[in-house]
């Protein structure tokens, strides 16, 4: 399905051939594409667990769906995926200004490996933040939230065990001017549904680490 962004991935790669014995025609197991297809177990593990979230239920995949498996979990980059282009990050912590800017768009999405066990890659949608086992609607709520977050670890100083505190240790909040108060409690409030999905506030810490030094 040339329209997902595993396949705008592919597509932007130079449509590389996989390790599998040339394609014949059938239906992909993941995006239900009628075509040139391989069988999955020349890309994945047979023991691997996501088998029951393809909707099309053939073990086959079409060869833009067997790349996306290709690469491994543990040496997936971090992904901003566009209709034509994808550019790879080093550093999670490098989307984070694309993630504060605003939603994304129809035609973008991100990729996001914290835990680096799962393939991610191939379950990325257009306007969504994918990580591991999650995908994330980017909308200017969620770059709002992102956005206070960075600036509660960047101007106020709150550490991360801080941060996964309900409210805001008291000391940390009278070493603040008063005028900080109010923006200091509504952030950190705003940010308890983050707090209680797991992959997306390892997700959050990534995008609001420091940024590696240059070269």
């Amino acid at each position: 399905m040339l329209s997902d962004p595993a396949a705008a991935a592919w597509v932007a790669a130079g449509r590389p051939a996989v390790d599998a014995p040339a394609p014949v025609d059938g239906r992909c197991g993941r995006c239900g594409d009628d075509g040139p297809t391989v069988t999955s177990a020349r890309i994945i593990s047979e023991k691997f667990t996501g088998f029951d979230a393809w909707p099309f239920g053939s073990r086959r995949l079409c060869v833009p769906c067997a790349w996306a498996y290709s690469r491994q979990p543990t040496t997936q980059p971090s992904m901003l995926i566009t209709a034509t282009t994808v550019t790879e990050y080093s550093a999670g912590a490098e989307l984070g200004d694309v993630l504060r800017a605003g939603p994304l768009s129809t035609t973008q999405a991100v990729v996001l490996p914290t835990a680096r066990r799962r393939h991610i890659l191939p379950t990325a949608e257009w306007g969504h933040l994918a990580t591991d086992g999650l995908l994330v609607p980017w909308d200017t709520g969620a770059a709002t939230r992102l956005t206070d977050l960075a600036w509660l670890r960047t101007t106020v100083g709150a550490t991360w065990p801080q941060l996964s505190r309900s409210t805001p240790p008291s000391r940390l909040l009278g070493g603040q001017p008063g005028d900080h108060w109010p923006r200091i409690l509504a952030a950190w409030s705003a940010l308890q549904p983050w707090r209680t999905v797991p992959p997306l506030w390892a997700s959050a810490r990534v995008l609001t680490n420091p940024l590696p030094p240059g070269p």
